[in-house]
This record gives structure tokens, sequence and C-alpha cells, in this order.
């Protein structure tokens, strides 16, 4: 008896691990978002992972189809011109802790190191009934000091999208090991090899507008209808 209770915990600890892990195709997202995307946190989540698999080179095509799809974006996004600096933003190494900065555990101390396969979102409080008829998602950033929100839109297909996510890939404070490496840039022994890795990689922040992050513009046509939050607080 014991050997089963134990077989099925095992069984148990392969599927969460299996589920925690990154869609690795656009079919296998689509899927998914048919039901997480019913929540606002869901969506916003499905979001993140189209961002993570976009800036793996190995998965990039798939996950441009994966944002195309959480962003309701009419045409791909690579070719959109107004996604033209988020698709660039995502393809810099330097600059990808930006993305990594909202999940819980990452800060600039340890680079925003995190997992792509085990992330955990960190929200500032509740969604905010905007005037235009969506809501604003407060996002918390361990490297700003005020939350960065984005703009969220349920469809006739009763799923939540992200209508406007400019603040995701605005300026966060740079990780300490950029501070460090700045601060002896005249010291030959700080120059070493540094490995390709994505996810913590540090880089100079990039620069954007405070009008941008703070009064970003959705383009779709609201909706009359009243809308639910999507949480469950």
């Amino acid at each position: 008896m014991k050997k089963f209770i134990v077989a099925l915990l095992l069984v148990s600890l392969l599927c969460v691990s299996a589920s925690a892990e990154l869609p690795k195709t656009y079919k296998e997202f689509k899927a998914r978002y048919q039901t997480e995307g019913k929540s606002i946190e869901g969506a916003v989540k499905l979001y993140f992972e189209g961002v993570f698999a976009f800036m793996n080179e190995e998965t990039r095509k798939e996950g441009g189809k994966m944002l195309r799809y959480s962003l309701h974006s009419e045409v791909p996004i690579e070719r959109s011109t107004y996604y033209a600096t988020f698709v660039e933003r995502m393809k810099d190494p330097d600059y990808n802790y930006a993305f990594r900065s909202y999940m819980r555990g990452s800060k600039p101390e340890n680079d925003y190191k995190m997992s792509p396969d085990n992330f955990e979102v960190v929200y500032a409080g509740k969604p905010i009934k905007d005037p235009g008829g969506f809501l604003r998602v407060q996002l918390r950033s361990s490297g700003a000091d005020s939350p960065r929100v984005i703009w969220v839109k349920k469809y006739d297909d009763g799923l939540w999208y992200i209508i406007n996510n400019a603040a995701t890939y605005v300026q966060v404070k740079e990780p300490k090991t950029e501070t460090i490496r700045r601060s002896h840039a005249h010291d030959a022994d700080y120059d070493e090899d540094e490995e390709d890795d994505p996810w913590a990689k540090p880089s100079e922040p990039v620069q954007i507008s405070a009008d941008v992050l703070m009064n970003p513009a959705p383009t779709s046509k609201p909706s009359d209808e009243e809308e639910d939050d999507g949480f469950d607080w």
C-alpha cells in the first residue's frame, strides 16, 4: 500500500513539473489559453510565457504566434510597427531583465534571476476600471518604485487579452552585477568572458517616455458590457 501511495505522489509531482514548463508550440499555448485565459491573472501569466518563449531563439517563431494571440493582434507582431520596440527589446539579451523583474523572487541584487518554467507574476493590487471601458492591471516590478500598469479586455469569446503591454518593457533598475562592472570598468581583473545567458546577462536600461508609461492608449474599442475583474481574491 505504501509503495502504491509513493507511486501516486511521484506521478503527481511529474505532472506538476510538466505543466510548469513553458509551452513549446503555439498549439499547446492556444489550448491552454481557452481555459487559463478566462481569468485576468491567467491571461497575464500566459502573456509572459509567450515573452519568455520568444526570447528563446529555439522557440521564437512559436513565441511570436503566442504573443500575437495574447495581444489580440491582427498581424504578426514581428511585422507590426506598433510592437517594433517590444520585439526589439525581447530579442536583446542585454535587456531581458526588464521582463523578469515582475516575477516573485527576482530583484536587482540577484540579477533578476528566475526560472521561465516556474514563475509567479507579482501584482500591486486589484484591477482598476478605466473610463475607456478597459481594466488596468497593476504589476509590481522589483526594479521600479511604483506599479507598472497594463491594459486588458475581455472579448466576445469570454477570454481576456492584453490590450496595451508598453509598461512591461520600460526601464527598471540595473542588476547589481552591472553596477559593479561599470564601477570597475577600468580594472582588467573584471574583464571576463560572459556566457550567453538570456536569464541573467545585464545591460544598460533602455529609456522610454513617461507619457507611454503612465498614459498608454489602448487601440481597441471598449465594450459596453460590465466586465468581471477576473480575480478570485
